[in-house]
């Protein structure tokens, strides 16, 4: 969706370069003035919220999650968020300015969709970390993460012809006269991009609730149970205990996509009330952007939440377990995975030949 625009006024001309066209940006004459600050206002809320989420990544210790994702996705939402803040301080504030000031829409698109493809790709990540838990063979099936790759390139590819299309939208808005099929082209690939990302994000969470009820079914709990009896001389932690830490991260994770599907789902019934069915329509009612900016605050507070809640707690699980696979036992003395049966044994028997406990996964 486009910014949204204020009032603006133009008090000089040079005909060699239009870029240095002087304009006065100003509310006094937009009609809808306090819906304009209300969205500034939240813009500024979300802002606060994305460095308080990155100063709190400094507190996960496991630097193996997809956390240097979720790093980077914030960096982004704070420059798309600076950028767009700054554009609209210039009509709070009735500031002159040459037609340069577009660049910092033009970042601000760029950033934004930096920050929804990085999401996309954390999101998977995780799914294919918890899939890898609950299935014998410990990694998720293949055609599994080709599906995902797959909607990761599309979504990329729609997410950059997207910001190229609003990229031309600007320049032609200073270049050239109005073109009003560039125009319905922009708003068809970006109905076309709301409604990928919308069915790719109803694909994530169907994944992470499935991802909650096998954990439910005890089905992480029963591998580590089937491990031989020595494993519990070193490890000894109840089943509902192991299932509680497994649903932590994923019932935070599981927060985190119902609001990424929300997020689009919003996007995409906008673009198909105003877009497809209203015949590329690009006259919104004014309030509209006001709700789909609160809206989009509490969205991507849920996601940013969710996502670093599951990364907090992820240190009960995977690699960091206390609970490790058996190729970690030579830490321990043969007396510490000493059988109980053998101190039965009569003075001068030897004790029957052991195998190596067999590894989990298959």
């Amino acid at each position: 969706m486009a910014p949204r625009l204020g009032s603006y006024s133009s008090n000089y001309h040079n005909d060699n370069n239009p870029w240095s066209e002087k304009v006065w940006l100003t509310l006094d004459n937009y009609p809808a003035k306090s819906l304009f600050l209300t969205e500034h206002a939240f813009d500024i809320l979300s802002l606060i919220a994305f460095i308080i989420f990155l100063i709190s990544t400094c507190g996960i210790r496991d630097r193996s999650l997809p956390l240097k994702g979720l790093i980077c996705a914030l960096i982004f939402s704070i420059c798309s968020k600076i950028n767009i803040i700054a554009w609209e301080a210039l009509f709070v504030t009735g500031t002159e300015v040459t037609m340069y000031y577009l660049i910092s829409l033009m970042l601000w698109d760029f950033f934004r969709v930096m920050a929804i493809c990085i999401i996309f790709s954390v999101f998977w990540n995780l799914i294919h970390r918890f899939l890898s838990l609950i299935t014998a063979s410990g990694k998720p099936h293949v055609a599994v993460s080709i599906i995902h790759y797959i909607l990761l390139t599309i979504i990329i590819a729609l997410s950059l012809v997207e910001w190229g299309l609003r990229v031309d939208s600007y320049v032609r808005e200073v270049t050239s006269p109005h073109d009003e099929n560039m125009q319905m082209i922009s708003r068809q690939v970006i109905s076309a991009s709301n409604l990928v990302c919308w069915v790719s994000s109803m694909e994530i969470l169907a994944w992470m609730i499935f991802v909650v009820v096998k954990a439910g079914d005890h089905i992480f709990v029963s591998k580590v149970n089937s491990r031989p009896k020595t494993y519990s001389l070193y490890v000894d932690i109840p089943e509902h205990t192991l299932t509680g830490h497994f649903q932590a991260p994923a019932v935070a994770i599981i927060t985190a996509a119902t609001a990424w599907f929300a997020e689009f789902a919003t996007s995409s019934i906008i673009s198909i009330r105003y877009t497809l069915v209203d015949g590329n329509s690009d006259v919104w009612p004014e309030y509209l952007n006001t709700t789909k900016t609160i809206l989009e605050f509490f969205f991507w507070i849920g996601v940013y939440t969710g996502s670093l809640l599951c990364c907090a707690k992820w240190h009960w699980l995977g690699d960091d377990l206390k609970y490790r696979l058996p190729q970690d036992q030579s830490q321990y003395t043969p007396a510490q995975l000493q059988p109980r049966y053998l101190a039965q044994l009569p003075e001068g028997q030897n004790p029957p030949v052991q195998q190596q406990p067999y590894s989990v996964a298959s």
